[in-house]
């Protein structure tokens, strides 16, 4: 009897090959930005008083700042700093294959859950839109990684928390309070994406008529009350004050439907193939489980499908009105995670409602539409620019080696020269994956670019900066108009005049 087909097994393979390229590109990773402005605060304070510091001043994330300042840096270990970066990754990795392990044990076989995790794997990490600042950078890391791991989690708890067998165990509650501080606590996305588990929870029990349950009114009170705790805290009011174009109601719902869809219109590519070769390939053994949860009557195709699109633009309004502008790639990062899962289950969904459509494909069509499927999703990993392709080029070009040996000749050149204010040569060969900006050109030092004063002062210098300037320059693109425009009509200091 066959393990896997052979299409499965070209799934099962590729997604481990793209692990192991993963993994190994953490071996040629390097801390910047934000990494050594942590730094700075952690040596220059206390722990408590740095904490205490970020709260006020930068943000509420309480939870990314403890795992920041457990980096290695505060000992000058940029090996310890790598190992970190690739454990949290390891762990995303490992949680994301336990979600699936924990919700679909009873209904599937282990070798069915096997190949959907690479499936999932290699669909989540060829296409997420900024791989590097979701794994190869600490700060983005605490902020943005973890909280994609622990809203799976949060979703493994809420599922079986709202089950009578599961909802009277005391340490299973304890459990979610837990995860629920830690998602909340790593960034202003973790609120967001927790209220999806807590609201399907709460329908679920309206639905059964087990809303009385006081442990769950007692986690949800907890959610929402350190959900404030976040939002109002010192350095949010302080950024929020300080960002000429927050606060804006007309900017946060123009920017937020660009935003939607700007990265729908790219992510469209990519899920349909994902989509429909997922129901080719896999819908059909999760039967057992569809007929099931589909009881649930906000369970429909339809509603998720909706309801998620609803939810995501929420997400882009919600941050533009904060910040005065479009969400960064790493706040996106987690989104995709949410409409790839999001997208996957109302397909399951339609499978389940249009169940004499789908059983026609196991007809004499189903495996010339399985081949079609399959060449199709390779066709679109040749086709569109993933993280797949670039690792495999910065792995075998030797560019990721090149780029780690060049950074170490530039802290070596850094601890050689004894002179306050440095230059050194710029980095030539920048891997697509690892390579970020670090320093600037600027022979004087800015007294407002914390992150590069923070790297100047990790090594013990007033100022760094490269000579000869060898950076890009920016393109004039329809998003720079619409900044111009943005500074044009919205800004705070215009309406003030």
């Amino acid at each position: 009897m066959k393990i896997w087909t052979k299409i499965e097994w070209a799934i099962i393979a590729a997604a481990s090959v793209l692990l192991f390229l993963l993994l190994i590109l953490f071996a040629y990773s390097h801390p910047h930005s934000d990494d050594f402005s942590y730094h700075y605060f952690l040596t220059h304070k206390n722990y408590i008083d740095a904490s205490v510091f970020v709260y006020e001043q930068s943000g509420g994330r309480f939870f990314s700042t403890i795992i920041i300042f457990l980096s290695p840096l505060i000992h000058h270990n940029i090996a310890g700093y790598q190992w970190l970066t690739a454990c949290l990754f390891i762990f995303f990795m490992v949680s994301l294959f336990a979600f699936l392990r924990v919700l679909l044990r009873v209904h599937v076989a282990t070798k069915s859950i096997v190949f959907l995790y690479a499936f999932l794997l290699l669909s989540f990490c060829s296409f997420v839109p900024n791989i590097h600042e979701f794994a190869y950078w600490l700060c983005a890391e605490a902020t943005y990684l973890l909280a994609a791991t622990f809203w799976l989690w949060s979703i493994v708890f809420h599922s079986l928390l709202a089950q009578s067998k599961h909802q009277h165990k005391t340490w299973l509650w304890v459990l979610a309070i837990f995860n629920t501080t830690a998602l909340v606590g790593c960034s202003e996305v973790g609120i967001m994406i927790n209220a999806v588990p807590v609201c399907l929870h709460f329908l679920y029990r309206h639905q059964l008529g087990t809303l009385s349950h006081k442990a769950f009114w007692v986690a949800t009170l907890f959610y929402l009350s350190i959900s404030l705790f976040i939002v109002f805290s010192g350095g949010n009011l302080h950024r929020h004050s300080l960002t000429p174009f927050s606060g804006n109601t007309i900017l946060a719902i123009s920017g937020g439907f660009y935003a939607a869809v700007f990265w729908l219109s790219k992510w469209a590519l990519i899920f349909m193939p994902i989509v429909c070769f997922y129901i080719l390939i896999f819908g059909h053994r999760l039967k057992s489980w569809t007929d099931e949860i589909s009881r649930f009557k906000i369970f429909k195709a339809k509603t998720i499908f909706i309801s998620s699109l609803i939810f995501f633009l929420l997400c882009q309004i919600v941050v533009v009105w904060i910040s005065g502008s479009t969400p960064e790639q790493r706040f996106e990062n987690v989104l995709f995670l949410f409409l790839l899962l999001s997208f996957l289950f109302a397909a399951q969904l339609m499978m389940h409602e249009q169940q004499e459509f789908f059983d026609m494909l196991k007809g004499r069509l189903h495996r010339g539409f399985k081949t079609i499927s399959f060449v199709y999703l390779i066709c679109i990993f040749i086709v569109i620019p993933n993280n797949a392709i670039n690792a495999l080029a910065d792995v075998v070009s030797g560019n990721a080696q090149r780029f780690n040996e060049e950074t170490k000749a530039r802290y070596a050149l850094i601890a050689r020269t004894k002179a306050e204010i440095v230059s050194v040569p710029p980095i030539t060969t920048r891997p697509k994956i690892l390579y970020f900006p670090t320093l600037t050109c600027n022979v004087a030092a800015d007294a407002n670019d914390l992150p590069r004063l923070s790297l100047a002062d990790y090594f013990g210098k007033k100022w760094i900066y490269e000579y000869p300037c060898n950076q890009n320059v920016p393109e004039y693109s329809i998003k720079e108009i619409l900044k111009q425009k943005r500074h044009q009509f919205f800004s705070k200091q215009n309406h003030s005049k």
